[in-house]
């Protein structure tokens, strides 16, 4: 999961719904409400994606702690198959996303600080006083929450009938330690997408 914020330091089971089951894009906006904050009427996200993290080695972890329900183990399998088989990056398309704004790194750690740093625009020398630190942290901690805060969704892996899925999700709310990563594993019901196990990965 830690590899989704390297960047930040560089760079459906019914055939009705096949067409876009296996879309990432489509897949984000049917489950956003599901692992982040419903309310959010905009969401910042990182623009590279990166595979999922998804590993055959954590099935031991998955059965204890994170299963909400019984999936098949070939089940499994075949995601943490998936999952492994992808390891090229890409970049999601905006144009097809629903309430997120895709930013580029170098912005990501912009919106994540309270405070510029030497560099960020300003020259090497300069430093802000005291009283001007204060004043920047007070008026970002006053800007609205999904003003401050950054979203990065690995690729999902899915099975080959789509009724299954794999995600690493990870969420920033400040440039030090605040936020939370985990992965989650969906399984679609009908025309809907049920959270079949959650394992947080990270949090602070």
């Amino acid at each position: 999961m830690l590899l989704l914020w390297v960047i930040l330091a560089t760079s459906y089971g019914e055939m009705s719904g096949q067409t876009k089951a296996n879309s990432g894009e489509a897949f984000i906006n049917e489950i956003f409400n599901k692992v982040a904050d419903s309310t959010l009427s905009r969401y910042y996200l990182l623009s590279t994606s990166v595979p999922c993290s998804f590993k055959r080695f954590d099935f031991d972890e998955w059965m204890k702690y994170g299963l909400k329900e019984k999936v098949p183990f070939e089940i499994l399998n075949e995601l943490a198959k998936n999952a492994f088989l992808d390891k090229t990056t890409s970049q999601w398309d905006q144009s097809k996303l629903l309430k997120a704004i895709c930013i580029p790194g170098d912005q990501a750690k912009a919106i994540l600080s309270c405070c510029p740093a030497p560099g960020d625009g300003h020259p090497p020398a300069w430093q802000p006083g005291k009283k001007a630190l204060l004043s920047q942290k007070k008026a970002w901690e006053e800007k609205p929450r999904e003003e401050r805060m950054v979203f990065c969704f690995s690729k999902p892996a899915f099975t080959a009938d789509s009724r299954y899925a794999v995600i690493d999700v990870a969420f920033r709310c400040d440039d030090k330690a605040c936020g939370m990563g985990s992965t989650y594993i969906f399984r679609r019901e009908g025309q809907e997408w049920i959270i079949a196990g959650e394992m947080i990965a990270w949090a602070n």
